[in-house]
């Protein structure tokens, strides 16, 4: 641990901590001395195991000029988010949630609001953690951003509540970025069945007019999302510079209902740059000869990810020019999944956007 090289200038310290069996003293050392070594640091960066996690949280609240956190491997202890809250100069945090941290031991009249925070990222084990968090701690802050990855699978009421949340509690007018996901090694319960997204709930994000960044990637059924509710969405969103409504995994091929003229509705989105759906591209073929949405075009977007989307293997050239029309700036080949053994031998259809990608360059 090369404590000497810290600095009275320092404004910026990253730190890797290695799992080990027991917190090395140099360590404890490093991070208790930061008031005294580094007075001016502003940016903070622990990843390391759960042992690191008061010396790491009581180091940054005696920083004075600290105005970014980013924590990784370790939750917070309860004890230290009323103190954070109370800080003014923290303006972006990224924190973990779990069975370390909770919530609803505190007292209502106890909990302060981040009045400084801008931007945040929440890691939690339980969705309800992260529902509970925003109702306790982000009511009132002048949030921008807002991102949360889930190790634990939604169902619908979960993702009711947290939607409900950020809903009541986000301002309305500065909020551009909300992303939420569940990550890849999301826990199911035994017997769980997959649910199918009630776009309803999403619909109440529809509030937060200035919205730049959207992403809603859980695991669930988006049959839901379909041509209105994309077309409803872009009018809401007018902002919008990537939006990412896909699953976290695999989604049956039957449970797609946004087809190419619900696609014709971003050409009404002049800033979206990168855009992931699950297209419903079955009946491409029969669609007339003319341009889609009438000569217009989607010019702004440069990304496109179609998930695990499907076509039929003897409308490519159809579906080629469909997608050159509607998106003719793409920078990069179609990205998506590749094609699962029951899409490509029962239903003879093909996931293979790569050929779509070679025809439209």
């Amino acid at each position: 641990m090369a404590i000497h090289f810290i600095g009275m200038s320092l404004r910026h310290l990253a730190v890797l901590l290695p799992p080990l069996l027991s917190l090395p003293r140099e360590t404890v050392q490093l991070l208790s001395s930061l008031t005294e070594r580094a007075p001016l640091l502003k940016y903070l960066e622990i990843k390391g195991s759960p042992d690191i996690a008061n010396v790491t949280f009581h180091a940054a609240l005696s920083l004075p000029k600290l105005d970014t956190l980013l924590t990784e491997g370790f939750a917070i202890p309860m004890a230290c988010l009323p103190p954070f809250a109370r800080l003014d100069h923290l303006r972006v945090l990224s924190l973990k949630l779990n069975e370390d941290t909770p919530l609803e031991n505190i007292r209502a009249n106890y909990i302060p609001a981040f009045h400084s925070l801008e931007a945040i990222h929440l890691n939690t084990t339980i969705p309800y953690y992260a529902t509970s968090f925003i109702l306790r701690f982000l009511v009132g802050s002048p949030l921008r951003e807002f991102s949360l990855e889930s190790s634990y699978i939604l169902d619908q009421e979960e993702a009711r509540h947290l939607v409900f949340a950020m809903a009541q509690s986000f301002p309305h007018e500065s909020t551009t970025t909300i992303r939420v996901w569940c990550s890849e090694n999301t826990e199911a319960l035994p017997g769980d069945r997959m649910l199918v997204l009630d776009a309803s709930i999403l619909r109440k994000l529809f509030v937060f007019r200035h919205l730049k960044t959207f992403t809603f990637n859980v695991d669930m059924l988006y049959k839901e999302v379909d041509d209105k509710f994309i077309a409803d969405l872009i009018t809401s969103w007018p902002a919008l510079r990537g939006l990412s409504l896909v699953p976290s995994g695999r989604t049956p091929y039957p449970a797609i209902n946004l087809t190419f003229e619900g696609l014709e509705h971003f050409t009404r989105s002049r800033n979206l740059t990168y855009l992931a759906v699950l297209l419903d591209s079955s009946n491409c073929s029969l669609r007339p000869k003319y341009p889609p949405a009438n000569g217009s075009s989607c010019s702004s977007l440069r990304h496109l990810d179609v998930h695990a989307s499907t076509y039929n293997i003897r409308d490519l050239g159809s579906l080629s020019s469909l997608i050159s029309d509607l998106f003719p700036n793409l920078e990069d080949g179609i990205k998506s999944l590749g094609p699962s053994i029951e899409e490509f031998d029962v239903i003879g259809c093909t996931s293979a956007w790569g050929a779509v990608s070679a025809r439209y360059r």
